[in-house]
């Protein structure tokens, strides 16, 4: 299964990588979404413990009413710049 993806990252004290936001899709999903209905939903959870932020899920659904996973994201939060 093939994957699809970009991040953007900011360099931290003592030269760490700090992710800021990232984004993946899966090659099914791709070719799934040519069969879905023109609208889109983006829904999201908190993420606890070691990993803060939040995921965020974008699905639409398909001419038989099935939701179909578009792509997902992990972000600092729901704002518009995520």
């Amino acid at each position: 299964m093939s994957c699809s993806g970009f991040g953007t990252a900011r360099s931290g004290k003592e030269g760490n990588v700090i992710f800021k936001r990232l984004f993946w899709t899966f090659k099914p999903c791709i070719d799934g979404f040519a069969f879905c209905k023109p609208i889109v939903q983006v829904d999201g959870t908190f993420l606890y413990d070691k990993y803060k932020g939040m995921l965020l899920v974008v699905v639409a659904q398909d001419g038989r009413n099935n939701i179909i996973p578009i792509a997902f994201a992990v972000v600092k939060g729901e704002t518009s710049d995520a």
